[in-house]
C-alpha cells in the first residue's frame, strides 16, 4: 500500500467525516475518499462503514488504528529530527496563540521579524484550537496554561492582568461609583454565570465574585468582541489590561483582587534548537519581557 494513505485513514477515523478530514489535511474531500478507497483495496479490508452520521471505523480498522498511529508517530518524529537540523533562517515558523492575544498583541510584533530576518516567515494561527506540537501542527505555542506533556519545553513569560472597564460615554450617562453598584449595570462577560452556576474562566470568575447576583447581557469568549461592545457603551466588561488601558475611550474602574493569567511559551523539545524556531522563540521572549509592565501593570 501507499504509506502516505495512513494519514488519510487516521484523519477520517478521528473526524468521522471526509469533509472534516479534508479540512485538517488541506486537500479536497474527493482526494480523501479516493485515498481511503485505495488503502482499502491494497489491504483487502473494509476500513469504514458509511452511515448517515458519517464514517465509522470497522472492527478491522479498529484493530489496525493503534499500529497506524505508531507508524505515523515514527514518521513525524523523523520529520522533526530532520527539520531540527536545518540551520538556515529561510522558511516559515507556525505559531499558535489564543485569539485575542494572538491578534492584538502578537501579530503586530511578529510582523517586525521580517525587518530583521527577511527570509523568515511566520504563520500565525489564532483560531483558539489547541494544536498538537508533537504532530507538527505548529512549531511554537503561546498559551495561557502550562502544557504537562514531557516532550514539550515550556517557559513562563509573565502574566496578563485583567481590569474592569466601561466607556467614558457610558459612564457619563450611568455613573458607577463602586463594584457594589455593578448589579445595576449590564455586564459583558467571557462566560455565562448565575449565583447557582459559577463560570470556569478566570476573568468571568472574578466578575461573578464582584457581582454574584448578575446575569451578563452579552457573553463571548473572545476579548476583542467584548472590547468592541464595551466601546459601543453596551455595558461593563472585564478586559486584559493591555487592551483596555490602550483605548482612550475606556475608563478602568477600581475593583479589588484583579486576576492575572500566566503566559507560557511552548515548543517541542526536538524543535527548540532549530535555527528558525529558536529565532522566533528568542524574539517572543524578548518582546514579552520588554512588555512585562504592559501585560501586567502590577509588575511595574
Amino acid at each position: 500500500m501507499n504509506w502516505d494513505d495512513l494519514r488519510y485513514i487516521l484523519a477520517v477515523a478521528q473526524s468521522g467525516s471526509l469533509t472534516r478530514a479534508a479540512r485538517a489535511l488541506a486537500v479536497d474531500h474527493t482526494t480523501v475518499g479516493r485515498r481511503v478507497e485505495a488503502a482499502e483495496q491494497a489491504l483487502g479490508l473494509k476500513l469504514f462503514a458509511r452511515t448517515r452520521s458519517g464514517y465509522v471505523a470497522t472492527a478491522d480498522a479498529e484493530r489496525l488504528l493503534g499500529e497506524m498511529r505508531a507508524v505515523e508517530d515514527a514518521v513525524i518524529a523523523l520529520e522533526r529530527a530532520a527539520h531540527a537540523r536545518k540551520s538556515t533562517l529561510d522558511g516559515v515558523v507556525r505559531v499558535t496563540a489564543p485569539e485575542t492575544f494572538g491578534s492584538a498583541y502578537l501579530a503586530p510584533r511578529l510582523a517586525q521579524l521580517h525587518h530583521e530576518h527577511p527570509r523568515l516567515g511566520v504563520s500565525l494561527n489564532v483560531t483558539g484550537a489547541v494544536l498538537d506540537l508533537g504532530r507538527r501542527e505548529a512549531e511554537v505555542a503561546v498559551r495561557m496554561f502550562r502544557t504537562p506533556q514531557e516532550d514539550l519545553a515550556v517557559r513562563r513569560m509573565g502574566a496578563v492582568r485583567y481590569g474592569l472597564y466601561a466607556s467614558r460615554e457610558y459612564l457619563s450617562r450611568r455613573p458607577l461609583r463602586g463594584v457594589s453598584e455593578l448589579r445595576d449595570h449590564p455586564l459583558l462577560s467571557s462566560e455565562a454565570f448565575t449565583r447557582s452556576k459559577r463560570p470556569s474562566a478566570l476573568d468571568a470568575r472574578w466578575l461573578a465574585k464582584l457581582c454574584p447576583d448578575a446575569r451578563p447581557v452579552l457573553v463571548c469568549d473572545v476579548s476583542l468582541a467584548l472590547l468592541a461592545a464595551c466601546k459601543a457603551s453596551a455595558g461593563v466588561a472585564v478586559l486584559p489590561r493591555y487592551l483596555g488601558d490602550a483605548d482612550p475611550s475606556l475608563e478602568r474602574l477600581a475593583a479589588p483582587d484583579a486576576p492575572a493569567e500566566p503566559v507560557w511559551l511552548t515548543v517541542h523539545k526536538d524543535m527548540r534548537d532549530m535555527a528558525l524556531v529558536r529565532t522566533v522563540l528568542d524574539f517572543l521572549a524578548t518582546a514579552m519581557t520588554r512588555d512585562a509592565a504592559l501585560l501586567d501593570p502590577a509588575t511595574a
